[in-house]
C-alpha cells in the first residue's frame, strides 16, 4: 500500500515536472515569436535609423567589448542587410523549433549562443532603457532547456519516440490549438478587409492616454496577425489536423500540414503586414511570427502525421 501510493506520487511529481519543463520551453519559444515582428525586411532599419539598425550600429559608441566593436564595424554595418536576413531567419527558426520541441537540445545551444552578442548590442544602449539581466537569464533558460532534454516533455522530441498512439494524440492537441488560435484571429480580425492588406493582432497592444492625448505603450506582446482569410486557413487545417489523426491513413493531416506550410511561405515570401494599431496608426510590422507560427504547425504536422501511421517495430531477440 506505502509503496503504490509512493509510486504514484512520484508518477504525478515526474508528470508535474515535465509539464512546467515543456511550458517553459514552449514560453522561450513565444519570446523568440515575439520579438520577430519588428524585424523589418528588406532594410531592417538601415534606411530609417531604427528597428534592428539602431541597436546594431549603437555598438560603434557603446559597446563594452573591443573586437565585438570590430565585428560589427567591420563586417556587420557594411553587410547590414545581409545580416537581418540571417538574424530573421535564425530567430523564426529558434521560435518555430522551441515551440514544438523538436531537436531541442541542439537549439537550445544555438538560442544560448544567439543571446550572447544581443546582450552585447544593448547592455550599453544609448537610451539605457534595456535591462540586462533580462538577456543574462536568456542564456540560463536556454542553457536549461538544453541540460533539462526539454523537448522530451510536451515536444516532437518525446512524442516521437513513444509511437504512433501518442503520435494520434499529439495531433489532435496540435490541431485544437491551431483551431483556437485561427478562432481567436478571425475575432481581434473582424475590423478589417476579408483578404485585405491590414492586418490585425493577436496578442497585448495595451496602453494608457497620456496629458497630451497620445497612447503611451506600456505592455506591447506582439504574437501573430490575421485578417479573416488567414484565421479561417488556420481554423481549417487545424481542424485537417484533428480530422486526420483519427484516420486509417495520414492523408488528412499530411494535407493540414501542407496547408499550413503553403502559407508560411507565401507569408515569408510576402516579407511584411500593415498593423492596424489600436489607435489607428498603421504600423508596418515583419511577417515572421507568423510564419514561425504556421511552420511550427506545418512541421509538427508532418512528423505526427507520418509517426501516427507507422505502427511502432517489434521488439526482436538478437
Amino acid at each position: 500500500m506505502t509503496s503504490t501510493v509512493r509510486q504514484r506520487a512520484a508518477d504525478l511529481d515526474q508528470r508535474v515536472s515535465g509539464s512546467v519543463i515543456g511550458g517553459v520551453r514552449i514560453l522561450v519559444g513565444l519570446l523568440w515569436l515575439a520579438n520577430l515582428h519588428w524585424k523589418v525586411p528588406p532594410a531592417f532599419g538601415e534606411d530609417t535609423g531604427g528597428g534592428l539598425y539602431k541597436y546594431s550600429e549603437s555598438v560603434t559608441r557603446n559597446s563594452p567589448l573591443a573586437p565585438f566593436t570590430w565585428v560589427t564595424e567591420e563586417l556587420i554595418l557594411p553587410n547590414f542587410r545581409f545580416f537581418g536576413w540571417v538574424t530573421l531567419v535564425v530567430e523564426l527558426l529558434l521560435a518555430m523549433l522551441l515551440l514544438v520541441g523538436y531537436r531541442t537540445r541542439i537549439v537550445a545551444l544555438i538560442g544560448a549562443a544567439w543571446s550572447v552578442p544581443i546582450l552585447l548590442s544593448v547592455i550599453y544602449y544609448d537610451r539605457a532603457d534595456e535591462w540586462s539581466w533580462s538577456y543574462l537569464m536568456m542564456i540560463g533558460l536556454h542553457l536549461l532547456l538544453f541540460a533539462t532534454d526539454a523537448g522530451r516533455h510536451l515536444g516532437l522530441d518525446g512524442v516521437l519516440e513513444r509511437g504512433d498512439a501518442a503520435a494520434r494524440r499529439a495531433l489532435v492537441s496540435v490541431g485544437s490549438v491551431a483551431a483556437v488560435v485561427g478562432a481567436l484571429g478571425l475575432f481581434v480580425a473582424r475590423s478589417v478587409a476579408f483578404a485585405g492588406s491590414e492586418a490585425m493582432l493577436l496578442g497585448s497592444d495595451a496602453g494608457f492616454v497620456d496629458a497630451e492625448g497620445g497612447i503611451t505603450r506600456r505592455w506591447e506582446l506582439k504574437f501573430v496577425f490575421f485578417n479573416p482569410l488567414w484565421a479561417l486557413l488556420t481554423i481549417l487545417f487545424g481542424v485537417l489536423l484533428v480530422v486526420g489523426s483519427r484516420a486509417r491513413t495520414a492523408a488528412v493531416a499530411l494535407v493540414g500540414a501542407g496547408g499550413f506550410a503553403v502559407i508560411a511561405v507565401v507569408a515569408f515570401a510576402t516579407q511584411t503586414f500593415d498593423y492596424r494599431r489600436d489607435d489607428g496608426e498603421v504600423q508596418l510590422v515583419s511577417t515572421a511570427s507568423n510564419v514561425a507560427l504556421w511552420g511550427a504547425f506545418a512541421l509538427a504536422g508532418v512528423f505526427l502525421a507520418l509517426r501516427s501511421s507507422t505502427d511502432a517495430a517489434p521488439a526482436t531477440d538478437g
